[in-house]
């Protein structure tokens, strides 16, 4: 099974997903590749954090399933490997991915390995409260909020929606969504 996570920055989606980790020990990340700084975070062990030339040449040999440059010439891409992983089906994964990335992974997993997606969403005003406690730049924050209204409109297309105000609540619902009895251990 792969858990996807999505939703706008600053609502909790890392968040939601370390939690899951720590009540599933045997739940993984699905590794992808970004090109943003590794933050010194247990979140960043879901990626491959790799410099511009690197990601371009993963794109060119076509090691790279899907891309996209989501903020400010920072991109995320999500290798074959990683999908096939899931695949295999041996462990449980977890991922953030924007909403792009989402559409592309179910339509490739479709009939091949079982995905639940879940839209993790915050109003406007915790958004930009969680980013600037974060360290985010005033710049920044307006960019992330403005691509948050994009993000929006697809949440009607993910199986789980929530709003993360209280995180051991939003881990609880999407254990009942997703069944406890589903995960491998």
């Amino acid at each position: 099974m792969l858990i996807i996570v999505s939703g706008p920055s600053g609502a909790g989606k890392n968040t939601i997903v370390d939690g899951l980790m720590k009540r599933h020990k045997k739940l993984h990340y699905m590794k992808t590749c970004t090109t943003r700084p590794d933050r010194g975070l247990k979140s960043d062990l879901a990626y491959y954090h790799i410099s511009k030339e690197e990601f371009d040449s993963l794109v060119k040999d076509g090691k790279m399933f899907e891309y996209e440059n989501v903020h400010a010439d920072i991109f995320y891409g999500t290798p074959f490997a990683s999908l096939e992983k899931v695949i295999e089906g041996k462990y449980d994964y977890i991922k953030d991915i924007d909403v792009h990335g989402t559409k592309k992974i179910l339509d490739y997993l479709q009939g091949k390995a079982k995905v639940v997606s879940i839209f993790v969403d915050a109003p406007n005003s915790e958004l930009k409260k969680r980013l600037t406690a974060r360290g985010e730049k005033p710049d920044m924050i307006e960019k992330r909020l403005s691509r948050a209204a994009m993000e929006r409109r697809y949440r009607k297309k993910y199986d789980y929606c929530l709003i993360n105000e209280d995180v051991e609540r939003s881990l609880d619902e999407v254990e009942t969504f997703v069944g406890k009895k589903n995960f491998k251990g």
